[in-house]
């Protein structure tokens, strides 16, 4: 399932990197080496002699609570890392979190209604 077969109700819990353009939250683009808590095995791009550069993180700053309902999954997707935390995500019956590309997520507290 790729980003575009996702309806997001306009991208209002749509977190991705590259940005998606619908997406009403951006993103700060890091380095990789910049992110602590963020680590990805980058061995084997070491040893080969066309090591592609290290992708960029997309690091979200997003409103403390989040509600999760049918018509607004939390989706965080794209070709690159995204890091992004949460003080309390709430998921209404039928919402859905689609994680669909490496992530630190980090949510304070989860509640399934």
């Amino acid at each position: 399932m790729s980003a575009t077969d996702i309806s997001t109700a306009n991208g209002k819990l749509f977190f991705s990197n590259p940005p998606h353009p619908e997406s009403t939250f951006q993103p700060e683009l890091k380095d990789l080496n910049d992110l602590t808590d963020f680590k990805i095995d980058t061995s084997a791009a070491k040893t080969s002699k066309s090591a592609a550069a290290l992708p960029k993180v997309a690091v979200y700053t997003v409103a403390a609570d989040v509600v999760v309902t049918p018509a607004n999954p939390l989706i965080i997707s794209g070709s690159g890392p995204v890091q992004v935390s949460y003080n309390k995500v709430t998921i209404q019956p039928g919402g859905q979190i689609k994680v669909l590309t490496t992530a630190d997520i980090r949510i304070a507290e989860l509640i399934k209604q």
